[in-house]
């Protein structure tokens, strides 16, 4: 609950033959994070690498084609569950007879695609000129029109010659051995028209005095030309979803293949290889070590494992993974913990008194029973989101709600109505310096909560130095409580202070000003820099602990003042709404409030959040916090 999970290292010797199938049984377990045992086992650094490139390359190139031939048959494709022993060259036959179907089917529909929107323009360009007659290409911006007659032999000749150019090609009549003809095509494509027209002996004519019919007869043809297009497109894409529903069951079991392939050369990056036998170390949870090695020893065999306990390494706890776990309750707070940081490996976890210590804070300064179970609410129903993100931070606004529903009864409000129920503790604004006071205690808490974390796991790093000597040791925090006592004697205005309290704040600053000597003493540290700038820097850290400890006290006086101006501003909507009840009634008034609310809810729960984070923070965390490197990410079968 207070630590993150143990972690164990382990490392196997397997051979050669037995090396795909131990690393396909480890992505599938999900529990194994593969690491560079050269940067933690220094007698293997001249080990050789296993040989990735060439098989990476080909499942890159295979996943591509993947993605090509999904968005070709329009499928989002989910892994199978079921992975089928394929190879990359019988996927890759796959994909050929996949591509041999749809080439054509998509060539096709691409060019009715193409011709559909070259007709659609020309349809466009008519209509906007459908109050004129039909006239020649120059009265247009985009169309060339030629009306014009060609001997009828021709026509099959004309109709090949014009075949790559988009065009609209309308037969009118028979004159003699000519056929009267109308041709539109792009204004583009002008010069290639009147090249083809030319070489077939075309007869130009002028346009008659019905083109206003026959702009007419063209509008219709290009509307069937259009409908045809559409048909034929629709048929195509009926011919592909076919082929997507025939294939999506192949095509789900290649996609498990490529995931666990990429999973498996993620693995294999961190394996060295001698003449017969591969090496792959690796993070575990220390629950999960006696799986993973019953696994190989069931598929390998003849095996090496070795397992280590992390505190065992001869490396830095930096670099130790580190994995929170918290059950259900606890786990959306791992979020306000990792927007901070990685709480190193071995130190102590701070997601619970953070849970803790962020709900009071927001309570506190946001108390108000109506808008809490509004927060609450709000936080549920976003809750349905299928993001986990997002799940894990409308669960926060739930438990921000709930928080704040529990000190709004406890000051009476609701909706910053204060006669609607009788406050179970007190009215911030009737008890205003009983309010800081409890903020100020409140502060005192959670700042010796934070020295007690910092020398808990200065103890678990044997450093008995930094627990008593550090700026959050324990020195420091005797010191910070007997400057507490004193001062609260002056408030209380006792005439005869005991002078132990000066006598021993002093000494407890005088054995941090001795800390260079102390570590010389008992760590036999050498000082580089001489002891003169070591007492420099005793010195500095004394001001640093006199005014940072007084400042991160006086700094959880927000509470107070939030809990206030959240009252405050009620006030301020109430004077408005009676104002305004005289001008605009009893309706604007409520909206008014209504309004004001709303406005509360979202302006100052936002600032009261960030509050909160703040104080935790860079008052809290400030004390004893030291952040990991990474969190621990086994391989797993990412995707299924």
């Amino acid at each position: 609950m207070f630590n993150s999970s143990s972690m164990e290292f382990v490392s196997m010797i397997v051979f050669k033959d037995k090396i795909e199938e131990v690393f396909s049984r480890l992505v599938r377990l999900g529990i194994f994070q593969p690491v560079d045992i050269r940067k933690i086992e220094e007698e293997v650094s001249s080990l050789t690498a296993l040989e990735i490139e060439k098989e990476n390359t080909e499942l890159q190139a295979l996943e591509l084609s993947f993605r090509e031939i999904s968005r070709k048959l329009n499928l989002s494709i989910v892994a199978s569950k079921d992975i089928e022993s394929f190879s990359i060259e019988s996927v890759k036959e796959v994909f050929k007879q996949l591509e041999e179907k749809l080439s054509a089917i998509i060539s096709e529909r691409q060019g009715l695609v193409g011709e559909l929107k070259t007709v659609e323009s020309m349809f466009a360009q008519l209509r906007d000129y459908f109050i004129f007659p039909l006239k020649r290409g120059a009265f247009y911006t985009f169309l060339q029109v030629n009306l014009g007659k060609i001997d009828e032999k021709n026509m099959p000749v004309l109709e090949r010659s014009l075949k790559e150019i988009p065009h609209l090609f309308y037969p009118i009549r028979k004159q003699g051995v000519s056929v009267v003809t109308l041709i539109m095509g792009l204004r583009r494509d002008r010069a290639v028209i009147e090249k083809i027209l030319k070489d077939l002996a075309w007869q130009e004519i002028d346009f008659p005095d019905n083109a206003q019919e026959l702009s007419g007869d063209v509008e219709n043809k290009l509307k069937d030309k259009m409908e045809e297009c559409k048909k034929r497109i629709a048929g195509l894409d009926q011919l592909i979803k076919k082929h997507a529903q025939e294939n999506q069951g192949i095509l789900s079991k290649i996609r498990a293949f490529i995931v666990l392939k990429k999973s498996l050369i993620a693995a294999k990056k961190y394996s060295y290889a001698t003449d017969k036998t591969v090496i792959l170390s690796g993070w575990v949870l220390h629950k999960d070590r006696d799986k993973v090695t019953n696994e190989i020893k069931n598929i390998a065999g003849v095996s090496y494992i070795e397992k280590k306990r992390a505190e065992d390494l001869n490396i830095a706890k930096e670099d130790i993974p580190v994995r929170l776990e918290h059950n259900a309750v606890f786990k959306p707070f791992e979020l306000l913990i990792n927007s901070y940081g990685i709480p190193r490996y071995g130190t102590i976890d701070p997601t619970i008194f953070v849970a803790i210590s962020f709900l009071i804070m927001f309570g506190a300064m946001f108390g108000d029973l109506g808008q809490g179970l509004t927060l609450a609410f709000i936080g549920l129903l976003i809750k349905r989101a299928k993001n986990i993100k997002i799940k894990q931070a409308s669960t926060l606004l739930a438990y921000c709600g709930i928080s704040s529903a529990i000190f709004g009864a406890l000051y009476g409000s609701v909706f910053g109505f204060e006669e609607i129920i009788p406050a179970i503790w007190i009215r911030p604004m009737e008890n205003i310096f009983g309010v800081f006071k409890i903020s100020i205690l409140f502060g005192i808490i959670i700042i010796t909560l934070g020295i007690l974390v910092n020398v808990v796991n200065a103890l678990r790093d044997k450093d008995y130095i930094k627990a008593l000597f550090d700026k959050s040791g324990l020195i420091t925090g005797i010191v910070y409580w007997l400057a507490i006592a004193f001062v609260s004697k002056l408030f209380v205005a006792e005439k005869n202070i005991p002078q132990i309290y000066l006598i021993l704040i002093l000494a407890g600053l005088v054995l941090i000003f001795l800390k260079p000597v102390i570590e010389i003493i008992f760590k036999k540290k050498k000082e580089k820099e001489g002891l003169f700038v070591s007492f420099m820097e005793s010195l500095v850290d004394i001001l640093e602990i006199i005014m940072g400890y007084l400042a991160n006290t006086v700094s959880f006086i927000r509470i107070a003042a939030f809990s206030l101006a959240h009252a405050g501003l009620f006030l301020a909507i109430f004077e408005l709404s009676r104002l305004l009840k005289g001008v605009g009634g009893v309706s604007l008034s409520a909206l008014v409030i209504i309004l004001g609310n709303i406005l509360i809810v979202l302006l100052e729960g936002m600032v009261v959040s960030i509050q909160s984070l703040r104080l935790n923070y860079y008052e809290f965390f400030s004390k004893f916090f030291v952040s990991g490197k990474q969190v621990y990410k086994p391989l797993t079968m990412d995707g299924l």
